[in-house]
């Protein structure tokens, strides 16, 4: 900083700190000097409504009281949670903001935490650098472990990068949550936990059977879901419905390791070429073929169009090219460890077919506004019907090579954590989406 400008950093320095859920600032707050006894600017915390996460807003509030303790004036602002992601992330207009990124199964990498949040190249709209961090010893530290293939040795640089990360702390951890899932174990069985999803990961999806009922899977969502659209898709919200219906060629495993998926075998040849090979026989719901012409043009595609959620790793490609009826390679600029994990594993595979029309035949002048309101992919669950602001149908898709033991899952939205655990507690539905914080007693289903 400036002599003649306070940070937030030194700020909460001298007022104590606060109690709340992540917070940064946004890169544009700068605390002109006043004179002694004057008013710091007022302020403004963004963060989610009750609807979405009832604790945020409840911390947002906590800290805003004690900053006008101290004689600044600082208000709570609970917003929509996709307007969250518009303000902050795309066009980076907010004072502070509240956030709390789990560990999803696109964010398992360490690479997410440290040269996406972190690397001042990521200071952009769209990037994870919300705050417009720099620091030249922490951008060489995060791009040499995010090079480095060896396994020990990217574990060491890591290790290294979240020491400096964790001394520069220019996010504040102020809170810590718990994360509860709920479901009905007299209803649905073979539950899969994962990290940072609890019981509604993919693995769940797939593996769980309904022991009362017509087969399907009654789930509560917390807020609605702003698209349907894989190639537009940002969110961790998204990225749970949107799995189910699209397949990508690699997953997370439960554990956090990654298995091949709609790839049936990989080989690493250097640091910068993979040999893919693709599963035969795979179809989209439509019936059409899967082929290896729709896994080019699905890399070729998201980067043409610069899809927000992965342009950054798909320019770090220098070539996708088709070498037989089944195989694919791809060559890297440089290495990239986390390729298999963050790209491989979240790319949702297109139809050719359909996706060669839009944005041409669809009347819209870009794809990121296609709103694909009847997707169809090759994923364990085929698109039945959207109802927008309620309820989203899928139903299994018995030609996959990996199916569903359930007959299909209803999603519905509900306007609250408390009515969400007690359409739970009444046996209206059969488990939780995302994390659960009612604020009535914990009970066990």
């Amino acid at each position: 900083m400036f002599d003649y400008e306070i940070g937030r950093r030194e700020f909460l320095k001298y007022a104590g700190g606060a109690v709340g859920a992540t917070m940064l600032s946004g890169p544009s707050i700068l605390f002109a000097a006043p004179e002694p006894g004057a008013l710091v600017n007022p302020m403004k915390i963004t963060t989610t409504t009750a609807t979405m996460d009832p604790a945020r807003p409840e911390v947002a509030r906590v800290c805003s009281e004690a900053f006008k303790k101290i004689g600044w004036n600082v208000q709570a602002d609970p917003i929509d949670y996709n307007q969250n992601v518009q303000k902050v992330v795309l066009e980076h207009d907010y004072d502070m903001w509240f956030v709390m990124l789990s560990g999803a199964p696109l964010r398992i990498d360490p690479n997410v935490f440290l040269y996406q949040v972190y690397h001042s190249s990521q200071f952009k709209k769209g990037g994870y650098n919300w705050e417009g961090f720099s620091d030249p010893k922490i951008d060489h530290i995060v791009e040499a472990q995010q090079k480095e293939m060896d396994i020990a040795k990217r574990k060491a640089l890591v290790y290294e990068a979240q020491e400096l990360c964790h001394e520069a702390q220019s996010n504040n951890v102020v809170a810590y949550m718990d994360m509860t899932s709920a479901y009905r174990s007299d209803r649905i069985k073979n539950i899969v936990p994962m990290l940072g999803e609890g019981t509604g990961s993919f693995w769940s999806d797939i593996n769980m059977e309904v022991i009362k009922g017509d087969g399907y899977v009654k789930t509560t969502r917390p807020a609605p879901l702003k698209t349907l659209n894989p190639v537009a898709a940002k969110s961790h919200h998204e990225f749970m419905e949107l799995r189910m219906i699209y397949d990508s060629l690699f997953k997370v495993e439960s554990d956090g390791s990654t298995r091949p998926w709609a790839a049936e075998s990989f080989k690493l040849v250097d640091p910068v070429t993979i040999d893919l090979a693709i599963r035969k026989n795979l179809t989209w719901h439509d019936g059409n073929p899967l082929t290896v012409e729709d896994v080019k043009f699905t890399f070729d595609y998201f980067k043409k169009w610069k899809s927000p959620f992965f342009l950054s790793m798909l320019n770090k490609l220098d070539t996708v090219e088709i070498t037989g009826k089944h195989t694919i390679n791809i060559k890297l600029k440089d290495s990239y460890a986390p390729i298999i994990s963050n790209l491989l594993g979240g790319l949702f595979l297109i139809p050719k077919h359909i996706w060669q029309d839009i944005p041409d035949k669809v009347g819209v002048a870009d794809p990121l506004n296609f709103p694909n309101e009847t997707p169809v992919g090759s994923g364990p669950f085929k698109f039945d019907y959207w109802d927008r602001g309620r309820e989203l149908k899928v139903s299994a898709f018995k030609h996959h090579f990996n199916p569903p033991k359930c007959a299909g899952i209803v999603g519905t939205v509900y306007g609250s954590h408390d009515a969400q655990a007690a359409a739970i507690e009444k046996g209206e539905s059969d488990r939780n989406r995302y994390i659960l914080k009612p604020s009535i007693p914990s009970q066990k289903f």
